[in-house]
């Protein structure tokens, strides 16, 4: 999944989400309170979880709605445990995520009887944007991989069939479907070329525009989150580092082979 679809990728939050609990409505709050409430109890069947998830914003809201309403309402409820969940606003089937997964893993996610602790506020905190350049993070000291056995050999016909190519980042944003890809805009010296890039978590787009990168040119496009990538970019990923895009020096010409 995190290889050939990374943006269908669902991970539970590790603290609960303080920022969405409070802008919720009153009702809102008591519709998860309910199903906290119901989770917790436990004892309940695949059928009889999936029945009490569409009952909730029921038991809430007033009774005298229309079937389009109560649809809306029960969509927004939803959504709004996604949130809580996953920091998604979709997911897989409700009912069948709840179930497949072990309750205590995320009840906790669901209780917020109690004020946000300091160890979430700190994970919780939005990222402050300083007026002076912030310091250089000191380099997280992490076991690297163990080192893979050399891949059967090939000939230098079999090299030459994988065009690399040299090229500038012009462009690099963030994609709403996704939330680990980039979309970079790129000059490979002919014209331009976008690839989609698994790199949200280690770059910022202002770390990659104006770099030159290397592309495997030649490899067959392929969609990514409705965007149709023409290549892949050259990386190095290991947990001593994380993933590593492998730039070149400046003076090289965009669409220069790497031979």
């Amino acid at each position: 999944m995190e290889q050939c679809a990374p943006d269908q990728v669902n991970r539970l939050r590790v603290t609960r989400n303080f920022e969405v609990w409070n802008t919720l409505s009153d009702e809102e709050k008591k519709s998860i309170e309910l199903l906290h409430a119901y989770i917790a109890k436990g004892g309940y069947t695949l059928d009889e979880l999936n029945t009490e998830l569409y009952a909730i914003p029921k038991q809430v809201f007033s009774t005298e709605m229309t079937d389009k309403e109560l649809k809306a309402l029960q969509g927004t409820f939803f959504k709004n445990v996604y949130k809580l969940l996953i920091d998604k606003e979709r997911g897989p089937r409700l009912y069948l995520f709840l179930y497949a997964i072990e309750s205590d893993k995320y009840v906790g996610l669901l209780d917020f009887s109690y004020p946000e602790t300091e160890e979430e506020k700190a994970a919780n905190a939005p990222v402050q944007e300083e007026c002076c350049p912030a310091a250089e993070e000191e380099p997280v000291n992490r076991e690297p991989d163990p080192v893979e056995p050399v891949k059967e050999q090939i000939t230098l016909d079999d090299f030459s069939k994988i065009d690399l190519r040299v090229c500038k980042v012009l462009k690099a944003e963030g994609v709403r479907k996704s939330h680990s890809c980039l979309k970079l805009t790129l000059d490979d010296g002919i014209g331009e070329r976008v690839i989609m890039s698994s790199i949200k978590e280690e770059y910022t787009p202002e770390q990659l525009i104006g770099k030159k990168i290397i592309v495997v040119a030649n490899l067959k496009p392929h969609r990514i989150t409705g965007v149709t990538s023409q290549g892949m970019l050259l990386a190095g990923t290991n947990n001593a580092c994380g993933c590593k895009v492998i730039f070149v020096d400046d003076m090289i010409p965009c669409g220069t082979q790497i031979k």
